[in-house]
């Protein structure tokens, strides 16, 4: 009996011990098939993302291609139906458009193949009219195939005029949703949120051709994630989700999100034999190797590891690696440069944000390949000249980002200079002509605790200032450069306040008139009074305001103020003066600037043709068709008009002829160090003879010496402006002088 007992305890306990090693097994083993199946799900959740994203980027890139050109037809400026058609099929070529067409506002289109079609109550076009660029559902073409309309709205001016469309293959986005992953056994689709096809896929192990997905899914059972209630309400809040189910003979892992257009979601679908075929592999030989020996289950368990951590390395590179240059992301250069700092407190490091200046040209004019190339090409060479400890990565877009060492300001421009250099010679290899150059913002860190976002806004500002500085590659980020960002908001801030309070005033400079051997009038200049600054100079203020737009309600203050005195010398019953006043470049866009002016003028009931309005020679040069536009009904309607700065850089004298002008300012420039030249003043003279043949007076600012006014009286130049008969003072002073 004890000989029995003894034999049942080991029995027993290698029961035991099988039975603990079979249950470990099993725990081991459903652990193993969780953590596959959660790893899997979430990269399948980032093909789905990678795949909506391109999706996005196609829809995106086609409706910024559309939009482009629909800017061609406005800068072309003939808004005929026909001859837009016309003017698109002969300057634009696309890959995958089938039609374009020009829809005017009734509904009418006419496409570029002849087609005459009534599209006033189809959706996208009503969408168009409201100013959007959009892209319509699937729909059949007349030709049996599936296309979307792709729609953008066309102006003149400010008034929306017609709707600029193109039908493109829905085919052509199919590429985007083969999963290559998965051994080839995964697919996505579109579909509208409430489950209506918008591109099905072809794939073996996909449902076809379907009407509605929830139709399909009716039928599904499913085991794990959202049931078809909570799909359908996620998706009609546009929301994300996730949901295993079982239909159409297949169980399937489904990953569902939002793709940012019109209601569109993509769906990517694995079958969950391709998760179960790889844990069952894994469970067979962790079972015989569990069965052989705790030798060969720990080697399983390495094998395992091993698996885990490559898994993790791919993940983390897919984290870590920008998609386009397959250099550093953002995120990776971040954790870089923490650990290149930290391990280097002594040491000087300078950040440096910089970006391609005509990359934009380079997109357009050579296409986005190119642009990649180029891209990858500045990867390649920062990469190259990257020191020990030292790092680079794309931020976005044609924006990168450096960490260097410093040696000071001259070592850091001498390696920018280098890489522009280097930049230049190469672009030969890369199929284009375009100058490339790089923008560089340097930042010489301080503070090696500050934050690295904050470092790189810094860094961003300087960089924004080098690409706003003519003939300027780079600048570095300084206390004084702060200090002049901080007074430019400060500006801003305040501006809105100053023009309640009347800090503004009004300074006149007066006009003498050579012939006549008198004052004939002034030109209006804004002064800045501020009550704890003082005068600030318009230098100051002028830039920032444009830059705003602010300037638009300066300029109907300084008119309001000129009809003032116009109607105060009128009722002082005065000698009647004309009086200029500038006009921005934003005013001249505005559609309502000419009603908003005749309204001052109306108001204080002033002699028009004693106002006369400035317009630099720049902005004139801007849009001439614009200008031709204003200034002929500004002359209509009895005012003056009068090209600023003339020869200062964009003068084009075939055209003044053409423009609707009274008076012609000569730049300052024609007259300083010049007139004393021979062929200077050949040139000075035959300007001031063809404006005059022109019947338009000339007017010559800046003088300030005697020897300047005999020569320009001499060259029977009409008026004089200048420090020399008096500077820019207030009203009252100018009343008592002048």
């Amino acid at each position: 009996m004890k000989a029995k007992l003894k034999f049942i305890k080991p029995g027993m306990i290698v029961i035991f011990i099988v039975m603990l090693f079979f249950a470990l097994s099993y725990q081991y083993i459903t652990m193993i098939n969780h953590e596959l199946k959660t790893a899997t799900l979430l990269y399948l959740s980032e093909v789905s993302e990678q795949g909506a994203k391109l999706v996005e980027t196609k829809v995106g890139n086609k409706l910024e291609s559309l939009e482009a050109v629909a800017k061609l037809i406005e800068i072309h400026g003939n808004f005929d139906q026909k001859e837009m058609l016309a003017f698109i099929q002969n300057r634009v070529e696309s890959d995958d458009d089938i039609h374009m067409g020009i829809a005017m506002l009734n509904g009418n289109l006419l496409t570029s193949d002849g087609s005459i079609l009534d599209i006033r109550e189809r959706s996208y076009f009503k969408e168009a009219l409201t100013g959007k660029s959009v892209v319509s559902d699937t729909i059949d073409d007349y030709a049996g195939l599936t296309i979307n309309i792709y729609a953008t709205p066309i102006y003149n001016g400010n008034e929306l005029t017609a709707v600029l469309l193109a039908s493109v293959e829905t085919e052509s986005l199919k590429e985007y949703l083969e999963v290559n992953t998965f051994d080839d056994q995964g697919y996505s689709y579109i579909v509208k949120a409430n489950g209506d096809a918008v591109i099905a896929s072809l794939h073996s192990n996909s449902v076809g051709a379907f009407d509605n997905m929830f139709d399909v899914l009716k039928d599904a059972t499913f085991f794990q994630g959202d049931d078809l209630e909570t799909i359908a309400h996620k998706m009609n809040l546009g929301e994300s989700g996730s949901f295993a189910s079982f239909y159409n003979n297949l169980d399937r892992y489904t990953i569902y999100r939002p793709l940012g257009i019109n209601d569109w979601y993509m769906m990517t679908v694995v079958p969950s034999g391709v998760i179960s075929d790889q844990a069952t592999k894994i469970s067979r030989y962790s079972l015989l190797l569990i069965a052989i020996a705790l030798t060969v289950i720990s080697l399983l368990f390495l094998s395992i590891f091993f698996f885990l951590n490559r898994s993790k390395r791919e993940l983390e590179k897919i984290a870590y690696t920008d998609e386009v240059t397959g250099g550093n992301n953002w995120r990776k250069f971040t954790m870089d440069t923490h650990k290149i700092l930290n391990a280097a407190p002594e040491k000087d490091y300078a950040i440096i944000l910089l970006d391609i200046a005509s990359f934009r040209f380079i997109n357009e004019d050579y296409g986005h390949e190119v642009g990649d190339t180029v891209l990858r090409h500045i990867m390649k060479i920062l990469k190259t000249n990257m020191g020990k400890d030292e790092t680079c990565g794309r931020v976005s877009g044609d924006n990168f980002v450096i960490l260097t060492k410093t040696t000071g300001d001259q070592g850091i421009i001498k390696r920018i200079r280098g890489f522009n250099r280097i930049l230049d010679v190469d672009k030969s290899e890369l199929g284009i002509k375009v100058k490339l150059k790089c923008c560089f913002g340097i930042y010489k860190i301080k503070d090696k605790s500050e934050k690295l976002e904050k470092m790189r806004e810094k860094a961003n500002l300087a960089r924004i200032a080098a690409k706003n500085e003519e003939g300027m590659s780079w600048f570095i980020y300084s206390e004084e450069f702060r200090k002049t960002i901080f007074q430019e908001k400060e500006i801003v801030n305040r501006m809105e306040y100053a023009l309640v309070k009347n800090e503004f005033e009004m300074y006149l400079q007066p006009k003498y008139n050579l012939h006549l051997n008198q004052y004939c009038g002034a030109e209006a200049l804004v002064r800045w009074n501020d009550p704890q600054k003082g005068l600030i100079k318009p230098d100051d203020f002028i830039p920032i305001f444009e830059q705003s737009g602010f300037i638009k309600k300066l300029d109907m203050f300084m008119i309001e103020e000129v009809c003032k005195v116009l109607k105060r010398w009128e009722e002082k019953d005065f000698p009647e003066r004309v009086i200029s006043v500038n006009i921005s470049r934003k005013n001249l866009k505005q559609a309502s600037f000419i009603p908003d002016v005749l309204k001052i003028t109306d108001r204080y009931q002033i002699n028009r043709k004693n106002l006369e309005f400035e317009l630099t020679e720049s902005s004139i040069f801007e849009d001439i068709e614009r200008i031709i536009e204003v200034g002929k009904a500004f002359r209509d309607y009895g005012f003056k008009m009068s090209m600023d700065d003339f020869g200062s850089g964009y003068s084009s004298i075939n055209l003044l002829g053409t423009l609707p002008l009274d008076t012609i300012k000569m730049d300052k420039g024609f007259f300083r160090d010049s007139l004393e030249n021979k062929r200077d003043y050949v040139v000075v003279k035959a300007i001031i003879d063809l404006i005059k043949k022109l019947g338009m007076t000339v007017v010559a600012e800046g003088i300030e010496k005697k020897e300047e006014v005999d020569i320009l009286r001499a060259l029977n130049c009409d008026v004089i402006q200048g420090y020399y008969f008096g500077k820019p003072v207030p009203l009252d002073e100018f009343e008592k002088k002048f």
